[in-house]
């Protein structure tokens, strides 16, 4: 009888378990400015999309009358988000963040005749 009762009070302690959040925000000047993430249209800058670290992504940036920009971004894990600290992390009743910030400055189409 002791067994469930203890996995029923673990089980309602799971929604106060913290974790680790990993976010970039992506800008652009000019804002307003279209995003693809991995070929996946996601929105206008200003915007934010969640990540997964150690991973290559690919970002498109474009805004009509500017010339379409793109880049591979690579985020790497943060040292206290390593193992065994990120399973710590992911353990305590605590949200821990990872915001990254990737800025893209378009350059204008020159008008051809």
């Amino acid at each position: 009888m002791k067994a469930p009762r203890l996995f029923l009070l673990l089980l309602a302690f799971v929604p106060l378990v913290g974790c680790i959040r990993s976010r970039a925000i992506v800008t652009s000047e000019p804002s307003e400015a279209m995003v693809w993430w991995n070929n996946d249209y996601r929105g206008r800058t200003p915007i934010e999309i969640p990540f997964i670290w150690n991973w290559k992504y690919q970002v498109e940036v474009e805004k009509e009358g500017y010339k379409r920009q793109k880049s591979i971004e690579f985020f790497r894990t943060r040292p206290w988000f390593i193992e065994p600290f990120g399973l710590i992390c992911e353990a305590l009743p605590l949200r821990f963040t990872d915001t990254r910030h990737v800025h893209y400055v378009l350059e204008e189409k020159e008008e051809s005749l």
